[in-house]
């Protein structure tokens, strides 16, 4: 035993021993497993739960799909479809249908808590692909109007609908059709044999041997049978110790034809013509042959007119006698003067002539007939310059009047109009702008889609400067000369209004009023006439004529930077709102074929200057009335002309631009040549003449 502290107690020998434990091993209790009933109630009360939730607040979008077979995918949320109609809760949604044959559609939906919507999808169908074979050579196709490919071995994709297309090979006639495409990525085969272009024809000449040119291509030597594409085509025939000669044949496409043989005229002789100064233009029998210095082949079997003409020089004219050889001709032009006044402010400017000091107080000079430069200048002035052309036997005043630097700026900033520094009016109040032009090339590509075959690309040199009416010749300005013309009518459609183009006059009506107009103001008229008949024209003259081809397709068709308009508005159709006067949708009832989706509101002629006019200034060069020109026509006219103005006489003469009839594409190009003899209720012109 222990004391209270806990200490053992004196004698005390009792102890107690320790004795092992073991503790008891834990008791496991049974898992409880919960039953297969409860659980499935659980899943079911879950979905009923979802399942009221998706209904209480769902939806119907209805989707109704061109063509109905397609494919509806819905994406952003779970949806329930039956039949086009699906159960939806609001919210953003893609909805994409899809069938074999047509383009996937898709679209973005917002599925709104109002009432049920509907959705409308219409697929386009994917292109057709078409395999053209045409025989007996490849041909390019277009379609309803561009390029699309080629013929035997490409597969052409085209949209599907109903199409038209143009088939075209080299040497054969152009085919067209309207073609159906079903379009669905279907495969459709097409044949067709393609005609001839041409006809064949046997050349001769006398004497024989003469080459045959077609095009600057030889085709062989007379007697021949040659193959000429179908349209008016120029021959030439060429031979040694003969000048050239000339044939112009129709030709018609599978047309088998013996040519009247081409008799040639000798070229015995040579001229070798030099003027002082040089630089002359000389024609030959009122043909231009260039200029000086320069070698020519004659007939000196008969008589020949030989003139030489020079910007601020007399003209200068001499006849060969037949029996004349060869020989060497000088020439010496005598210089024309014209005396110009000067009315310069302020009066102490200095003032320079093509670069070079006049005395102080010079106010009357007398110059040579070509174009100068007058300069005026002074301190603190905004100094100018004006070009002119003195007219000899007609004095001038020029007007300069120099401005402080600040007004010449604020002029300067006042919006562009066109050049009206050097124009011109008749005596009738028609104002002629003056034209500097230069060498370009006239016609268009064989690649130009509508484009004739007598428009082949050329170089052509022009190099007088010319004047050119701002507008065609009005009724008023035409009923002066001739009181009893009458323009008509087209279809119940007045053409005789004052200011209406004048129509239905042929060639000669137009150029015997310009040797009227010409007669009026004391010019020489340029078209020589015989018992009031046209028997042809004075190259030298400055009256005035109808302009030249050359000079219309420049004035028509070169831009400032050199290139060549397509259109009178640009390089494609349709013209763009007010371009010009030709087939619009206002005259369908009474023309036909017009430009689809055009309206210019003229079924017929319209009032000059109703459309904007060109970079010259100039009105309905393209449009309104289509215009004669000073040219006879030739299928192909030569290459490298310079100032060419065609062959004295001849039947038929040159028509250019579109009128108010037009509306295809070969005629709205500006390109296009057309040709005739006689008047048309669309045909018109206006007047030209040299400036030098």
């Amino acid at each position: 035993m222990s004391t209270p502290d806990g200490a053992p107690r004196a004698g005390d020998d009792e102890t107690i021993a320790p004795f092992a434990y073991t503790p008891p091993a834990p008791v496991r209790r049974a898992a409880v497993r919960p039953r297969r009933g409860v659980v499935a109630l659980g899943a079911l009360l879950t979905a009923l739960l979802a399942l009221a939730w998706f209904v209480l607040g769902a939806r119907v979008l209805e989707v109704r799909v061109d063509p109905p077979a397609a494919r509806i995918d819905i994406d952003g949320g779970p949806a329930v479809g039956l039949g086009g109609r699906f159960v939806l809760r609001p919210g953003a949604y893609t909805v994409e249908a899809s069938a074999s044959g047509y383009r996937t559609e898709r679209r973005e939906v917002q599925v709104d808590a109002g009432a049920g919507q509907r959705l409308e999808l219409k697929l386009t169908p994917l292109p057709g692909r078409l395999a053209l074979r045409t025989t007996p050579v490849a041909a390019r196709v277009a379609v309803d109007g561009a390029p699309a490919g080629v013929s035997n071995g490409e597969l052409l994709v085209i949209e599907a609908g109903e199409h038209r297309l143009r088939i075209e090979a080299e040497r054969f006639l152009p085919h067209e059709r309207t073609l159906a495409i079903s379009g669905r990525d279907e495969l459709q085969t097409l044949e067709i044999a393609l005609a001839p272009g041409w006809g064949s024809y046997q050349v001769d000449s006398r004497p024989t041997g003469a080459r045959i040119v077609v095009d600057d291509i030889t085709l062989g030597t007379t007697p021949a049978r040659v193959e000429l594409l179908a349209g008016p085509r120029h021959l030439r025939l060429s031979l040694d110790g003969h000048r050239d000669g000339v044939m112009m044949v129709d030709a018609v496409a599978g047309e088998e034809r013996a040519l009247e043989p081409l008799v040639l005229e000798r070229a015995d002789a040579r001229l070798r013509i030099t003027t002082r100064p040089s630089g002359a233009s000389v024609t030959l029998d009122g043909v231009f042959q260039g200029r000086t210095p320069l070698e020519l082949a004659i007939d000196s079997s008969r008589a020949h007119e030989l003139i030489a003409f020079k910007a601020g020089h007399d003209r200068v004219l001499r006849t060969l006698p037949a029996g004349s050889g060869s020989r060497d001709i000088e020439l010496a032009l005598p210089a024309l003067t014209g005396e110009v006044e000067l009315a310069i402010e302020p009066p102490d400017a200095a003032l320079l002539l093509d670069g070079r000091p006049l005395p102080p107080g010079t106010r009357t000079l007398t110059l040579p007939g070509v174009p100068h430069t007058l300069r005026a200048e002074r301190s603190g002035l905004e100094p100018r310059e004006i070009r002119f052309t003195p007219r000899p036997g007609f004095p001038q005043r020029l007007q300069l009047t120099l401005r402080a630097a600040a007004a010449a700026a604020a002029a300067a900033a006042k919006p562009a109009t066109a050049a009206r520094s050097e124009r011109v009016t008749t005596t009738e109040g028609q104002e002629l702008v003056l034209l500097r032009p230069q060498p370009f090339t006239m016609g268009s590509s064989r690649r130009d889609v509508g484009r004739r075959a007598n428009e082949a690309l050329r170089e052509v040199k022009l190099q007088r400067a010319f004047f050119l009416g701002v507008t065609e010749v009005g009724n008023a300005e035409f009923r002066r000369f001739r009181p009893a013309h009458a323009a008509g009518e087209f279809k119940g459609k007045p053409l005789g209004g004052d200011d209406l183009p004048v129509v239905n006059v042929g060639w000669e009506d137009a150029a015997l009023y310009c040797n009227w107009l010409s007669t009026r103001e004391r010019l020489t008229p340029f078209y020589r006439v015989q018992d009031s008949r046209v028997t042809g024209f004075d190259p030298v003259s400055r009256g005035y004529r109808l302009p030249s081809e050359a000079e219309w397709a420049w004035a028509a068709t070169v831009m400032a930077d050199g290139s060549v308009r397509r259109f009178a508005w640009g390089a494609e159709l349709p013209p763009p709102a007010r371009a010009g006067n030709v087939a619009d949708r206002s005259g369908a009832t009474v023309l036909g074929a017009v430009v689809a989706g055009y309206d210019d509101s003229f079924p017929v002629a319209a009032p000059r200057r109703r459309f904007a006019p060109n970079r010259h200034g100039i009105f309905d060069l393209d449009g309104n009335a289509a215009e004669w020109a000073h040219d006879v026509y030739e299928p192909l006219p030569a290459a490298g002309a310079t100032d060419p103005l065609g062959a004295q006489t001849g039947e038929l003469h040159v028509v250019r631009g579109a009128s108010w009839r037009h509306g295809g594409i070969t005629e709205l190009r500006l390109a296009f040549r057309d040709y005739g003899k006689d008047a048309r209720p669309d045909l018109g012109f206006r007047i030209a003449r040299y400036a030098e």
